[in-house]
């Protein structure tokens, strides 16, 4: 029985049934509906959109050209003298090409926004997978439970009315129903744990937990098969990651940002023209307006913008580096899993029930010892919970790979 227990540990996933609670097929709801429930009415569905109002509401303003200045005067009121009227108009001008760079930065930001709500949904998508594999983990957990603690159960009945009959003592029907209270002790900790990743699958989908739909049974899983390398895997990350486009756009528009603030040492003109009624004479007027940088030289902002510039581009490195970390570290794992997988055995969770009946009807006939039935149950229950659990993880698995790869996250890489 040892022997059965210890080699639970090695499971090939594409060769074990899977069990769960009863649920009606049409339903059930799967992974991609979930993602499309919170795409639609997800709370933080909106922050995807909103970071893209932000962006571009923000280069609008930024890159916004000034309005002219109109100006209609009307002198010696009250006065014996005749009126002196004026009627300008004042036009900024931007000699030095400012305004250009701040509408280049405006450009970059749009580009950011537009990256960051992609990065943003791909969040979300990633979040609503991982809680909904752990959901459904939790329901087919919880299934195993209940399943042990019945026939924890159903071999305590027995014992009781053999007791009854005088067929064994009564520390052995004690025994047992020891077991199945252990067993039910453990059936009610796998409630609690489907109950919070339930309410947790329910908070990210935006619903009530209560009108939260039954969960497909978890499918089989099988691990991506990919033939790329790792330059090639970082090749392509580094050109599809949306959050590293963010990070880029966000460098290039600090860096014209920072260009257009040293621009600005020399403030934009005022170039004035209008007419003048003085004495009865209507004459033009032409001038500018020359702001001198006397005092203001706009160090503060000049200085400003070029640390924020260092900032984004350190802030681009890093993630260049992260983003390459995690590409690697899931390939690694992804091959792991396979090595894991073809070092395995198949079948072993049939051969765990089966060798779990044997013992049960072995233990009826009194050929085997308390201890040794529940050794072959619990190696039962094992086995088919290692293999949900190593389920999810190849889901969890290809779901970090495409998301390292940049890749849509419900498609296998």
């Amino acid at each position: 029985m040892r022997l059965v227990l210890g080699t639970t540990c090695v499971l090939l996933a594409s060769a074990l049934p899977l069990h769960g609670q009863d649920r009606g097929t049409d339903a059930a709801l799967t992974v991609h509906q979930a993602v499309a429930i919170a795409r639609a009415r997800g709370p933080l569905a909106v922050t995807a959109h909103a970071r893209r109002l932000v962006a571009q509401g923000r280069a609008r303003n930024d890159g916004a050209f000034p309005n002219p200045t109109l100006e209609w005067r009307r002198e010696n009121l009250t006065s014996p003298l005749q009126p002196d009227i004026f009627g300008t108009l004042q036009i900024p001008l931007d000699v030095t090409g400012r305004r250009f760079a701040v509408r280049s930065a405006g450009g970059e930001l749009v580009a950011r926004g537009r990256a960051d709500s992609s990065a943003v949904a791909r969040q979300i998508e990633g979040d609503v997978m991982r809680a909904y594999w752990r959901a459904a983990l939790g329901s087919e957990l919880l299934a195993v439970a209940t399943e042990e603690r019945q026939a924890r159960e159903n071999i305590a009945t027995f014992d009781a009315t053999r007791f009854r009959e005088g067929a064994v003592a009564e520390v052995a029907a004690i025994r047992t129903r020891l077991e199945a209270d252990r067993a039910r002790i453990a059936e009610a900790t796998a409630r609690i744990e489907a109950a919070r990743s339930r309410s947790d699958l329910a908070r990210v989908l935006g619903l009530p937990e209560d009108s939260l739909p039954p969960l497909a049974r978890l499918a089989t899983a099988t691990v991506p098969v990919t033939a790329l390398d790792v330059p090639t895997a970082l090749t392509r990350a580094l050109a599809q990651r949306p959050d590293l486009a963010a990070f880029r756009h966000a460098a290039s528009e600090a860096e014209h940002r920072a260009a257009a603030e040293r621009r600005g040492i020399v403030p934009d003109l005022q170039l004035v023209t209008g007419y003048k009624v003085t004495s009865g004479y209507t004459t033009k007027v032409l001038g500018v307006i020359v702001p001198l940088p006397l005092f203001s030289r706009n160090e503060g902002l000049r200085e400003r913008t070029k640390g924020e510039s260092l900032v984004a581009q350190a802030e681009l490195r890093d993630a260049e580096l992260r983003v390459r970390g995690e590409v690697v570290a899931a390939l690694r794992g992804v091959a792991a899993m396979r090595e894991a997988l073809e070092a395995g055995t198949a079948g072993i969770d049939a051969r765990a029930a089966e060798v779990a009946q044997i013992a049960e009807g072995a233990y009826r006939e009194g050929a085997l010892s308390l201890m040794e039935l529940v050794e072959a149950q619990r190696a039962r229950a094992e086995s088919r919970a290692a293999a949900l659990r190593w389920t999810v993880e190849i889901h969890l698995a290809t779901l970090e790979l495409n998301r390292a790869l940049g890749a849509p996250l419900l498609e296998k890489p």
